[in-house]
């Protein structure tokens, strides 16, 4: 498209709130859909990877979740991992209720209600229990932590959790914002994690298997909290173009035109020849990079771009906003 095309042709139109309500409103069937997809999911998930990933391989996680893991091992099943989860998150999800978001207790309950219930049935239909071998454990670490990751991301993603500490997190941060809260809930999972040694001690073996447990959980812990972040922000990541160029009204219309990508141009001074020029700033999608790096050829092939990862992109044009 040379520049003389895109001055005549006619820019997108515009985008706004009134658009992404409409379209809000059209799609909110879809929208109540997902959220129930995302609750089955989220809360089968960590069923499954509880029940049939972490405990087989005697060791634990954080959490609720992992205190029902450790009182299900040391009764050999006599106190069932689905009646623990739900007595611990049942008064967390009733004070949250009252302190935080409604929207936020009731997703959180429903998946707490749902992850009882399908422990429940996992525990009395006879699911397969995996275990691996004693060299081979790492990947029962491996695939809870990405179960569990991907449930957490599920959960958060439709305004929900999946209890335990995640309920205690968002209650404390609500009422006494400070930067500490992440590491309290840290030191809570890691005394969790820690009791680990005791219930999963054997006296026959050597203290580098007695630490196997703990070991486990660290990793899990580590998978889930990078699953968990590829889940969230990973989707919706974007490219931060910053062009300095002398040519800014053709090459923004270029990227209006056919990227239909918003563009803010910014005036800059280059320090050394202290000649004015301007920056202009893009965001665009990921699939979008080629066609902008061939549209500043084209139109500018002397401009300067600096190219930087954004890892969440929030606002008109990228990712409509869910009430």
């Amino acid at each position: 498209m040379t520049e003389q095309e895109i001055k005549e042709s006619k820019l997108p139109e515009k985008i706004t709130r009134e658009d992404f309500d409409h379209k809000f409103e059209k799609s909110k069937v879809f929208y109540y859909l997902k959220i129930v997809l995302y609750l089955i999911l989220s809360a089968g998930l960590v069923a499954f990877a509880a029940h049939c990933l972490i405990e087989p391989n005697e060791f634990t996680i954080g959490g609720a979740s992992g205190i029902a893991i450790m009182v299900s091992y040391v009764t050999q099943g006599a106190v069932p991992q689905s009646a623990i989860v739900f007595a611990i998150n049942a008064p967390l999800v009733i004070v949250s209720f009252f302190f935080v978001k409604r929207k936020f207790a009731v997703l959180t309950f429903l998946n707490i209600l749902l992850q009882s219930l399908f422990l429940l049935i996992l525990e009395n239909c006879g699911a397969p229990r995996i275990e691996f071998e004693a060299g081979t454990r790492i990947f029962a670490a491996i695939a809870g932590g990405v179960c569990i990751g991907v449930s957490v991301a599920f959960a958060f993603k439709i305004g929900g959790s999946t209890g335990g500490t995640d309920i205690l997190a968002v209650i404390i941060q609500k009422k006494c914002p400070a930067p500490s809260i992440a590491w309290m809930i840290f030191f809570v999972n890691a005394a969790i994690i820690g009791v680990s040694f005791i219930v999963f001690y054997d006296e026959g073996s050597a203290i580098a298997v007695n630490l196997l447990p703990i070991m486990m959980s660290l990793f899990e812990v580590y998978v889930e909290s990078k699953t968990n972040d590829s889940m969230t922000n990973g989707f919706q990541s974007a490219i931060e173009f910053r062009i300095i160029t002398d040519k800014p009204e053709e090459l923004s219309l270029a990227l209006m035109k056919e990227l239909s990508r918003g563009v803010t141009e910014l005036p800059a001074t280059g320090m050394y020849t202290k000649e004015k020029h301007s920056m202009l700033v893009c965001v665009v999608n990921r699939r979008q990079v080629n066609a902008l790096r061939r549209i500043m050829k084209e139109i500018d092939p002397q401009a300067f771009a600096v190219m930087s990862n954004v890892s969440q992109v929030l606002g008109l044009g990228f990712f409509a906003s869910e009430q």
